[in-house]
């Protein structure tokens, strides 16, 4: 039988809920969750999107998504507003506060990334970083 430490879901899930653990202590002073930012993140990008994009893009489930999109928007982050081309379904925006909020996080995330950096990627080359974010990607998109 495989040891825990050679199973990879068991290794992934101990780096996930550090790296998680290290968001969620950084947000919280800001009244925002990890997953509120990349939302937000997705809308800062491309603001007006349909909800099953940002499905896709943050890695959702519809009824899951669901329930992001109603706290985020009593949070006064987003709205829904009809789509101007399809009166039946929504587009998504950041409101005003949310680019404050957003404008307000930048330098809250660098910190995040260069903790990150330096917590689990110190040891490593520029070149190991990349293939281990190259692969990551490539998870994603295979399971997605």
């Amino acid at each position: 039988m495989l040891k825990r430490e050679e199973m990879l879901c068991f290794s992934l899930g101990v780096a996930m809920r550090r790296i998680s653990k290290i968001y969620a202590d950084a947000l919280a002073g800001h009244e925002i969750t990890p997953p509120q930012l990349f939302l937000l993140s997705c809308l800062e990008a491309a603001d007006g999107q349909k909800p099953r994009d940002l499905a896709e893009q943050v890695c959702l489930d519809a009824s899951s998504l669901t329930g992001l999109l109603d706290r985020t928007e009593k949070a006064g982050l987003i709205e829904r507003r009809p789509d101007p081309e399809d009166r039946r379904a929504l587009r998504i925006h950041l409101t005003e506060q949310g680019h404050k909020s957003l404008s307000g996080l930048h330098p809250v995330v660098e910190e995040v990334h260069a903790r990150i950096e330096r917590e689990f990627f110190a040891d490593y080359s520029p070149q190991e970083r990349e293939l281990f974010k190259q692969m990551l990607t490539r998870m994603r998109e295979v399971t997605g």
